[in-house]
């Protein structure tokens, strides 16, 4: 006797029992008969009375298989809405009817609407499931998260929904299906201009005495974080920086003074970013052209010691002229970071940097540091003394090779 005979057979001897209804459904479904089995899916719902767990789970189960099987028709979209919303009424604090209706939403283009049931879904989305829960092929919590990047992205645009997806993409946990998903909607929509620390330690390559106090960071790609890499969770250090930009908004030296005690000179010539400097940071800011700087006298003047822990340059298209104003023959500079924007404006720019930095013997430790893994933007340098202590974080590659910087500092 084939199985679907015996269970209609089973069906005939007991045909108010929902349980054996919903048995004959899946061998139906397994069998591409979709109409039988919706058959056998909705009498199953209709005939829980409700009154223990297992017939209300019962029931939820077979109101999403039911859906599904509308959803295979194509054309009967408002059923599969109506069926998705009864599982929800029937069980709303389990996980599964919440990602079918993200389905739903997101294949009628209702991002909003699948940003609402994937943030309601996530909030039940760590219970234990029960045993036959995989009839519905429930792909588990990463099913919602992806529906809530997504969903998030289309509804409001922010660097904060990339972000989701980007966590998702670079998720180890994350199944291949979703993290290929997740990196399509990057390599469309870019990826965020903003990749912070936070508290990975464990994942973290270049641990360093004291990272345990961080739980996450101000610079946009690790730039603070590889400082402290490169000179061990150094105490009370000394910076300078042209380009400074806003007080701790994408602020490469605000991590280290706050958190290990640094102080340092900054520079800026926008009025507004210096006063809020002036304002939250307690090291000094100097409104200035970089380019118009008699570096060596500012140096003695505030006091510079001959060893700077930390120069970073950002002053956009004065950069070069900046980089060769700076008194490397009185002062010497533990790491370095050139801002070069190759990506946007070619390599000359670079390559120009390059030859002054190598000429005065500093090692290009990570060259085209990049914010995705195609847009190069800067390199970053050693002291000659600190790469040799320091050889697992230089980089011995392609010097054309763009390194994103997550690939960079983080295992895989």
């Amino acid at each position: 006797m084939s199985n679907i005979q015996q269970l209609l057979n089973d069906f005939v001897m007991d045909y108010k029992n929902p349980f054996k209804m919903y048995e004959l459904a899946k061998e139906y479904d397994k069998l591409d008969q979709d109409a039988a089995a919706l058959t056998y899916y909705l009498r199953a719902a209709e005939f829980c009375d409700g009154k223990t767990y297992n017939e209300k789970l019962l029931q939820y189960r077979a109101l999403i298989m039911g859906a599904k099987c509308f959803a295979d028709q194509k054309n009967r979209q408002v059923t599969v809405y109506s069926l998705l919303k009864m599982a929800i009424t029937v069980l709303p604090n389990r996980p599964e009817a919440y990602y079918f209706m993200c389905d739903y939403c997101e294949e009628n283009g209702e991002w909003r609407e699948s940003l609402v049931h994937s943030t309601i879904g996530l909030l039940f989305a760590d219970i234990e499931l029960s045993i036959g829960d995989d009839d519905i092929n429930y792909p588990g919590k990463q099913g919602l998260i992806y529906h809530n990047a997504s969903g998030s992205w289309k509804d409001n645009g922010t660097d904060e929904s990339k972000r989701l997806l980007f966590n998702m993409a670079y998720d180890n946990n994350v199944e291949t299906e979703w993290k290929n998903k997740a990196i399509g909607w990057l390599n469309n929509i870019g990826y965020p201009s903003y990749i912070p620390y936070e508290g990975d330690v464990e994942k973290y390559k270049f641990p360093f005495p004291g990272i345990e106090k961080i739980t996450n960071n101000y610079a946009r790609h690790y730039q603070d974080m590889f400082v402290l890499s490169a000179l061990d969770g150094k105490e009370n250090g000394l910076w300078v920086e042209v380009g400074s930009g806003l007080p701790y908004k994408a602020n490469n030296t605000a991590l280290l003074e706050d958190t290990f005690n640094w102080k340092g000179l900054s520079i800026d010539n926008s009025e507004r970013a210096c006063y809020n400097y002036s304002e939250e940071r307690k090291s000094t800011i100097v409104m200035a052209d970089g380019k118009d700087i008699h570096y060596a006298s500012m140096f003695k003047q505030s006091c510079m010691t001959d060893w700077i822990d930390f120069l970073r340059i950002n002053a956009e298209q004065v950069s070069l002229e900046v980089l060769k104003k700076i008194p490397f023959g009185q002062h010497e500079y533990g790491v370095i970071q050139f801002q070069h924007n190759a990506c946007w404006w070619g390599p000359e720019f670079r390559e120009e940097s390059r030859a002054y930095l190598k000429g005065i013997g500093y090692v290009l430790a990570v060259n085209d540091v990049s914010m995705d893994p195609s847009s190069n933007y800067e390199d970053w340098w050693l002291h000659p003394q600190i790469a040799q202590q320091k050889p697992n974080m230089v980089i011995n590659g392609h010097p054309d090779k763009k390194n994103f910087i997550y690939d960079y500092v983080m295992k895989e």
